[in-house]
This record gives C-alpha cells, structure tokens and sequence, in this order.
C-alpha cells in the first residue's frame, strides 16, 4: 500500500509541476500562438490554454473566425484592466481577489460571464453579495438574472421580497426588463404591505413607456392575488383604469376578480393563480377534513370526538385546528361546507345532535353551535351545499330509525341563510336520495345520483333551481359509471371519479358526460377529492376501510398524459377516517400542532 501511495504522490507533484510551467510560460509569453489585443495593448496568449479553460474561445477557435486564424484577436467591450485579471486567472486558476475594486467588479463579472469563467464569475458574485443593500438590491438582481447569477440571485432576492413596498417607488425600478418584473410579481414569496402595491407598481412600471410596454400589462397582472385585492380598489380604481378595461386579458381578470367577492359561497373553487395566497398572507390555502380522535393516544374522555383537521401543501404537514366540543358531537355521515374562511357542519346520526348546525370561525379557532337554527328534520348522510349567501340541505336519512331499524330517505330541501337564525323548507328533491355528490353552477345545484332508501344506486342527474326553488330530472346517468362518485368542481371544470376510477367531465350545459382517463387501482379507493393550484387533489383509503386515509396525490389535467404526484407528508401522524373533505382558508397562526395524535 505504501508504494502504491508513492507512486500516486509523485504522479500529483508531477502534475502540479506541469501546471505550474504551464503558467509561467503563459504569463511570461513564452511560445504564444495568439496575441489578443485589449484597448491597444499586446497580451501574449495561448490558443490550446484558453481554449481548455473557457468555452467561450473554445467555441471561438473551433469557429473558423478569421481573427483566430491570423494570430491576432481583437476583444472590444472590455478594459485591459479586467483582462489582465482574467488572464491570470486562466493561467494560474488563482482569482487576484486584491485587484478586484469597486470600480472593476461589475465588468469583471460581465467578462466573467461572456467567457463562462465559472469559478471568477463566482469570486465576484461572493464580493457583491457582500455589499448589497436597499440602495443597489434592483441593479444588482437585473445583473443576476442577465447573467445567469445563481450566488449573487440569491443574495439579491430576499432584499426585493422584503424590501418590495420601499423598491418599487424607486426610479431603479422602472428599469426592470419585463422578464425581471414578472419575476418578482410571480413570487409566492413577495412580501407588500398589500396587493394594490403590486398593481400600482406595474401600472407605474407600464407608464413609464406605455407605447412598447401597454402590451404587457395582461402578462404582468395575470399574477396579481385577486384573492386578496378589496372590492373598494377593484371598482374605484382598477375598473377605472384604461389600460385594464382596454386590455382583454386585464378586462377578464377584472371581471373574474368582481365575482370572486360577489360570490363568497364560490369561493373555493376558484383556481387560477390569481387567487392563490402568497407565503407572506396571514392565511393559507389548505384541505380540511373532518375525522376523529386517535383512542389508543387520546383516552376515552374523547370517544367518538371529532376534530377538523388541516393540509398544508406548503409546508407538506398535517395540522390539527380545533376539536368539535363533546356536547356538540354530531356523530358520523354530516353534512359539511365551506363559507368564505368558516366551515359549516349540520345534522350526523347522532340523536341529540342531528338538528344542529356548528361553525368553524377561522378567526377564533373554534366550534360553536347556532343555537337558535334547528333543522326542521334530523337528518344525515344527507347533501350540504352553500349558494349565494345561504346554506341548504337536501335529501339525506332521517335520524329517527323506524321499528324495523331502517331509515326514511327524504327529499325536502332546507335553506339557512349564512347570517340568519331559521331553517326553512323551500323544496324537494325529485327523487329522495342520500349519500349523492354535488356541483354548483350559477344558482343551480346538481345532485349526482345517490342511493335509494331500497340501497340501489339512482341513475340519475337531478338539478335543484335555487333561485325558482324546483328540481328537474338533467339527464340520466350511465349504468357504466359505477358509484358512488366523487366530484370536484374547480376552475369552470366538473370532474367525476367512479368508483372504478373512470374520470369524467361533465358539461353542465350540454348535460353530457365525457371519459378523461382511467386511473389505475393503484389510487383506489378514492376517499375525498380537493384541489389545489390547478392540480386535482387525491385523497385515497384503504382496501379494507375506504374512508380511513391512506396516501395523497396531486394530479395535473393541465398536460397530456395526466401527471400524478404521491404527496409524502414529512410527519407520520394524519389523520385515520376522514368523514368530510372540503378546500379552505385557515390563519396560519393556528397551525402550529397535533392534538392527541
């Protein structure tokens, strides 16, 4: 072994030998095959040295230029300053840190960059960084970008995140390239003092050239967070505004945006990135799921406690939020349903509680009952859906079992508006049915199939007029698409999972079914359907036990063929049956642990 060791010792003293007459002769100009002319001056050069060191003139020679056939080469755009310091650099691999000034640094790291000199491009960009500030943050970010500056990029980035509301008043600002603007206002992380800032800093930015920069302003407000602009600014000033209204991409969004705060019991199915929270928002897009206490950590205190419970795709982490008081316990087979940022839960199978609506308030973290709105029937497995600014149940089993032991399926339908303290009957149901999915488009509630109170399957569409308060028969439903369903109704879309994993989108004016994809028994049993980003959000069970959560999935519809994406959550705990699923807003400062798990 020790001569092994020799024999590899002396092959590195030789090595470093080779290299170090290499440069010497480099420096010295022994033996040059190229004179490369900087400002007027003679720097001696080798072809095979710098072509082995930068790409740049590797590709320069290998070109057939003239300038590299002759023995001379003329580099304009660069002082002879900098190139003597890359020269050496090239000869020796030894970056002159001393040489570099705040004077020379910028066209040393240009020069670095056009000759793909990694490691001086690097030395430089470790100087800079050392230097940035409020004051030099936007030069030095357009820099980083324009050069491919990963080290300095990410020096720089913090600074125009933070830093955003200070920045962009600032003349710097409306400098930025398109590409480095849409950058910043793209950036889950950007962090204003609010969302108007973003639109009045690319209205300024627009402004400032609006001959050659009008036409980017769609571009650019396709990432404003909707979501979070109030409805005061989007009718005083941004629908006032010509370069929005005129635009029709800016006029859509505008629209789109007007809708959103019309229509509070829609929210959550909205999709695009524009109503998207940043990381920085005290609120965050999460899945909620309603499920139990883990007995075997929690004691028997909390037996048949039911608890909401939270996903952040953020952070990839379950959360507990607050656990439904004993005394309010509804049982199993609710009726749940998202409301702006509040949750709420009616009926369940239990008797002392099957009348009851509870509400999740975001604001406090906690359950509590409306006392005073009783449902005019005790009822669960019914439907639950919110339109406009009031909730209804519809269908659904009566709490009160029959001597037999089986339950009445009804089909009345109960209104509660979101502020008001009275159920009221405002319809039926064509056919009674309990355990169907539904979708909301416009003020029409659809209700997909269900089951008969014989246990059959009901094949049928049924459509539920809100605002005229009748049902209609839509359409008839395929013997072939085997329920029990899940449907999801994101971004414009009705998706339905049967219970073989057929996907299929429904056209609501067309009543027509369409096969998408046929997922593999892989992603079966499916347990609750969400989404998120634009991306389906698969929840599935077990073979043994569909609703007790197994593994999650996010699947993209935006490309061809579908992509889907196991979600591995960096905790163990989760949590086991999941009762209902819904999509929701949660204050991030309520998302902090686990309860009992």
């Amino acid at each position: 072994m020790a001569g092994k060791d020799d024999k590899s010792d002396k092959k590195k003293s030789s090595f470093s030998s080779t290299l170090r007459n290499l440069a010497d002769m480099g420096l010295s100009g022994e033996m040059a095959d190229l004179q490369v002319i900087v400002e007027g001056k003679s720097f001696p050069c080798h072809r095979l040295i710098l072509s082995a060191v930068s790409p740049h003139f590797r590709a320069m020679f290998n070109s057939g230029m003239v300038e590299s056939q002759n023995g001379r080469l003329e580099l304009p755009d660069i002082t002879k300053e900098v190139f003597e310091i890359i020269r050496t650099f090239i000869y020796t691999g030894n970056v002159e840190v001393e040489k570099i000034t705040e004077d020379n640094i910028v066209d040393l790291l240009q020069a670095s960059a056009l000759y793909e000199l990694q490691t001086m491009q690097e030395e430089c960009e470790r100087v800079l960084g050392k230097e940035i500030g409020n004051d030099n943050c936007l030069p030095l970010f357009k820099m980083s970008r324009m050069y491919n500056c990963k080290l300095l990029f990410d020096k720089c980035r913090p600074f125009i995140m933070e830093g955003f509301n200070g920045l962009w008043k600032a003349e710097e600002f409306t400098t930025l390239h398109i590409e480095d603007l849409e950058s910043i206002v793209r950036d889950d992380e950007l962090v204003p003092v609010d969302e108007e800032q973003i639109c009045e800093a690319i209205i300024m930015w627009v402004k400032k050239n609006p001959g050659e920069r009008k036409k980017f302003i769609g571009r650019l407000f396709k990432h404003v967070r909707f979501i979070n602009i109030s409805p005061e600014y989007l009718i005083t000033e941004l629908y006032s505004e010509d370069l929005l209204t005129k635009d029709p991409d800016c006029k859509r969004y505008l629209d789109e945006a007007r809708d959103f705060h019309l229509l509070p019991a829609r929210q959550h199915e909205y999709s695009t990135g524009r109503f998207h929270l940043r990381d920085s928002d005290d609120y965050e897009e999460v899945i909620l799921v309603l499920t139990e206490f883990d007995m075997e950590r929690s004691g028997s205190f909390y037996q048949d406690g039911k608890c909401l419970w939270a996903f952040s795709l953020q952070q990839s982490r379950w959360f507990t939020l607050s656990p439904v008081p004993h005394p309010l316990n509804p049982g199993l087979h609710v009726g749940m349903v998202s409301y702006r940022t509040d949750v709420f839960i009616t009926g369940g199978n239990e008797t002392k509680t099957s009348k009851n609506i509870i509400r999740y308030d975001s604001e406090k973290n906690e359950f509590t009952a409306i006392t005073e709105a009783v449902l005019k029937k005790g009822r669960f497995s019914h439907m639950m859906v919110a339109v406009r600014e009031s909730l209804f149940v519809m269908g659904g089993k009566l709490e009160k079992a029959r001597k037999d032991g089986t339950h009445q399926v009804v089909a009345t339908i109960e209104e509660l508006p979101v502020h008001g303290k009275r159920w009221r009957v405002i319809g039926e149901l064509k056919t009674a049915v309990h355990s169907a999915n539904t979708a909301i488009v416009g003020e029409k509630v659809f209700v997909f199939g269900g089951v008969l109170e014989d246990g059959s399957f009901h094949n049928r569409v049924q459509v539920f007029n809100v605002r005229q308060r009748e049902t209609e028969n839509a359409c008839d439903i395929d013997k072939n698409m085997t329920q029990p369903f899940k449907v999801i109704h994101f971004g414009g879309r009705i998706v339905i999972f049967t219970a073989k994993g057929d996907m299929y989108d429904f056209d609501s004016d067309e009543l027509k079914f369409k096969l998408m994809k046929q997922i593999k028994s892989t992603y079966l049993p499916i347990a609750a359907v969400s989404h998120y980003k634009g991306c389906i959000i698969l929840l599935t069970g077990r073979q043994d036990n569909p609703m007790c959560y197994n593994k999650m999935y996010r699947m993209d519809v935006s490309v061809n063929p579908y992509r889907m994406d196991l979600i591995t959550p960096k905790s163990s705990i989760k949590p086991k049956p999941i009762h209902s699923c819904q999509r929701g807003r949660v204050n991030k400062q309520f998302m902090y642990h686990t309860y009992f798990q």
